[in-house]
């Protein structure tokens, strides 16, 4: 038998722990890892299409499992090693984080200087070998929020990665920290527009608007909370009917397409995610 594991698992998983479980069993089973590479929303469509890593522990295990990848998948299928498979995963999420951080780290450092960050970045993108991605309220999902740690936690090493996490986990609190700032100019009610961890999903795991909507509240803010596609979360959601003229303060944690339609008071809304910022 040949078993795959496709979850994301720090190096040395397939080795150390999932080989010795089927040894104890005396089960001799061929054992791979192909990291799954697929985004909420478009799913079945990259399982056929993306390139996919095969390592195998050994390599007949990862000939058989070559076979059966390269049976259904349009992309390349690469072989190697079961370790190089589990580490380029969690590079390929970390690689994601630290660059989101950096975009956050700008955000924090132009607002000093009273820049407009996203017109910044927008210029500083025109160099043909700079790619700086937008700033945001903090990073969810069950992948880039997590995985990091999965690579450096048991190493001395990883320092850029640490400070990374460091810098979007606490993103939410200064997001929050702006709002109640707003709330002092034009009151207490507060709206939280998007739950979710990425636009247009309705997948809310580890998403950066659950500090949020808890420091507001500790804050003794009124809170109301919408998102189009979430219909259950850690606090009660209301229809949007019932929030688009009730908040005092706005918040855009979420980039929703369902959002772009409605006009905002650009003065009271926060809009983490640059939705309605114009290119000059």
């Amino acid at each position: 038998s040949v078993v795959i594991v496709e979850s994301t698992i720090r190096p040395g998983t397939m080795e150390d722990v999932v080989r010795p479980i089927f040894k104890r069993r005396g089960k001799r089973v061929h054992l791979v890892h192909c990291p799954e590479r697929a985004i909420p929303g478009n799913t079945l469509h990259e399982l056929i299409f993306n390139d996919r890593l095969v390592g195998g522990v050994d390599k007949q295990s990862t000939q058989l499992a070559m076979e059966l990848y390269k049976s259904f998948c349009k992309g390349v299928v690469h072989e190697t090693t079961a370790k190089v498979a589990e580490a380029s995963k969690l590079m390929e999420n970390t690689f994601r984080d630290v660059n989101i951080a950096l975009a956050n780290e700008f955000d924090e450092v132009l607002s000093e200087y009273g820049i407009d960050s996203r017109e910044a970045i927008r210029l500083a993108n025109k160099h043909p070998r700079v790619n700086i991605l937008q700033p945001g309220p903090g990073v969810g999902g069950h992948c880039i929020a997590v995985d990091p740690w999965f690579l450096v936690e048991e190493t001395k090493a990883g320092n850029l990665i640490r400070t990374a996490r460091k810098i979007n986990d606490e993103r939410p609190m200064k997001v929050a920290s702006q709002v109640l700032e707003m709330t002092r100019k034009f009151g207490k009610n507060v709206v939280v527009l998007g739950v979710a961890y990425k636009k247009n999903v309705d997948d809310a795991r580890e998403t950066p608007a659950l500090k949020v909507v808890e420091n507001l509240l500790s804050h003794g803010l009124n809170v109301k909370i919408h998102d189009p596609f979430v219909k259950e979360w850690d606090h009660q959601l209301s229809p949007f009917d019932e929030v688009k003229s009730w908040g005092d303060v706005y918040v855009l944690v979420t980039d929703h397409d369902f959002y772009k339609s409605f006009d905002f008071n650009k003065e009271r809304m926060l809009d983490t995610r640059g939705l309605f910022w114009k290119e000059p």
